[in-house]
């Protein structure tokens, strides 16, 4: 997912979706797989995540604002085609905001106690960013977990026991159309850090 190992050329993309057979509005989930499956062939599987849009969209909790149901999103040839590209655009404009993001949080090479204290203020930041972005709408804290585990695997923490910690950490703390308090994010970066100090990690 890390978008500095994969090249995006928007021009490139255009002409890729504009080459596609026009949306069939007796079948918009054949049009978004289409799409996904060319992109993903194209540019890489980071892609995929061009259709994730916020709140309760077909795939719900995701941070895109320009693609939404499928019943809200495919319209006429034209519009649908513009529309899809700019959900690509805006989800890799996140990927890289997110990407800069870890950049600034890179944990020390430090004794244990510091690197706790560095995990329990990386947490807040992450979800902040997270909250921003889908505005803490439906289901917005997977796509929490998801940015935490991305970070973790950086740090890294296997991909398996990275989702484990995290599922552990959150434990139902996140919910649908709320914001969290600073208390609650305080709490899972609190739960998160002791879990990566108990395990080694």
């Amino acid at each position: 997912m890390d978008p500095a190992t994969h090249d995006f050329d928007i021009a490139a993309a255009t002409t890729l979706v504009n080459s596609l057979p026009a949306p069939d509005l007796r079948n918009p989930e054949g049009w978004v797989v289409s799409v996904s499956q060319a992109l993903g062939e194209r540019f890489g599987i980071w892609t995929y995540g061009w259709a994730w849009g916020r709140d309760e969209s077909d795939f719900g909790g995701g941070p895109v604002s320009e693609w939404c149901c499928l019943n809200d999103s495919v319209r006429g040839p034209q519009e649908t085609v513009e529309r899809t590209l700019r959900a690509l655009v805006e989800w890799r404009a996140w990927l890289e905001r997110i990407a800069a993001r870890f950049d600034t949080l890179v944990l020390p090479a430090a004794p244990a106690e510091d690197r706790i204290s560095a995990w329990e203020h990386t947490v807040p930041a992450l979800v902040t960013e997270v909250v921003t972005q889908t505005t803490a709408g439906d289901a917005w804290y997977a796509h929490a977990a998801q940015v935490l585990g991305w970070f973790l695997e950086r740090e890294g923490v296997p991909a398996d026991h990275a989702a484990e910690l995290i599922d552990e950490a959150i434990g139902g703390r996140f919910e649908s159309w709320i914001s969290p308090t600073e208390s609650v994010v305080a709490s899972v970066a609190e739960r998160l850090a002791a879990g990566l100090a108990d395990t080694g990690a």
